[in-house]
């Protein structure tokens, strides 16, 4: 009876082991696939120039599918989806080929496809934090990724805030174990500020903000100044970069005092005057 249950137990673990080996090997054919699409893409603009006029038209429809492609590629959205899942998109991104690639092809995607992708890593940064551990090649979507920002509105700038937060959480969890992954990483930290400081000048700029709007990221500034003042210093990353009005963000949420506080640590975890 026992030697029936280990033999079924190492079944079932060669099984499991076998459909991780399988997934990866389709994952890695998919970053193959999506690569000589991207190097089409790129070689677009030399045939482009090479091309007779009356061909033009021909060449932009076949880069704009080719860009369709790659977006369905990375997001593994299948024929009647309405939603990609984030399972094969996160696949993806746990190898480091695959984070390169991401970031090259970014730039080519239309606003709302690059929106998408930037959503999909913000509600699974603490996952990608820790699959990215060892290589550490995360860093190289913050410039992409800023380049989306630029694109985005007010209330998609929110969403994005909400999905890197984790928020609306359960008001009985003590921490925030999403958001404090993201402030102990070099990355996530990163990329936060950036998200916080274009919505910022978003709000400052926009003088027809709706009151939900306008309340929804007041909620979000102040839960983040919080936290950044909640969380140990010698717990808070040092960001790859610090946007140049990162003190300022914060001093329309907090009293003088919290703003020295605030000031005082990034000063000494960041370097920031």
């Amino acid at each position: 009876m026992i030697d029936a249950v280990v033999t079924s137990r190492s079944e079932d673990d060669e099984t499991k082991e076998k459909q991780v080996r399988d997934k990866r090997r389709q994952t890695l054919v998919t970053i193959e696939k999506t690569y000589s699409l991207l190097l089409d893409v790129e070689d677009y603009e030399r045939r482009y120039l090479l091309s007779l006029e009356g061909e033009r038209p021909a060449l932009m429809g076949e880069r704009k599918q080719k860009i369709c492609d790659m977006y369905d590629n990375l997001r593994g959205k299948a024929p009647g989806q309405d939603r990609p899942s984030d399972d094969h998109f996160m696949q993806i991104m746990c190898i480091r080929k695959g984070k390169r690639l991401v970031a090259r092809i970014l730039p080519f995607l239309a606003p709302e496809q690059a929106a998408d992708v930037l959503m999909a890593t913000a509600r699974n940064l603490p996952f990608l934090i820790k699959k990215d551990a060892q290589d550490e090649v995360l860093p190289c979507l913050l410039r992409p990724f800023s380049h989306v920002l630029y694109h985005l509105p007010l209330a998609t700038v929110t969403s994005l805030v909400q999905q890197l937060t984790n928020l609306p959480q359960s008001s009985a969890a003590p921490t925030n174990l999403h958001l404090t992954a993201v402030l102990q990483n070099k990355f996530g930290l990163s990329l936060l500020y950036l998200v916080l400081s274009r919505g910022e000048e978003l709000q400052s700029s926009d003088t027809n903000t709706e009151l939900m709007q306008d309340n929804q990221w007041t909620e979000l500034m102040l839960m983040a100044t919080r936290e950044l003042l909640r969380i140990p210093q010698g717990a808070l990353a040092k960001p790859v970069s610090i946007p140049s009005n990162l003190i300022s963000l914060f001093s329309r949420y907090v009293d003088q005092q919290k703003l020295n506080l605030l000031e005082t640590k990034l000063h000494l975890v960041h370097g920031i005057r």
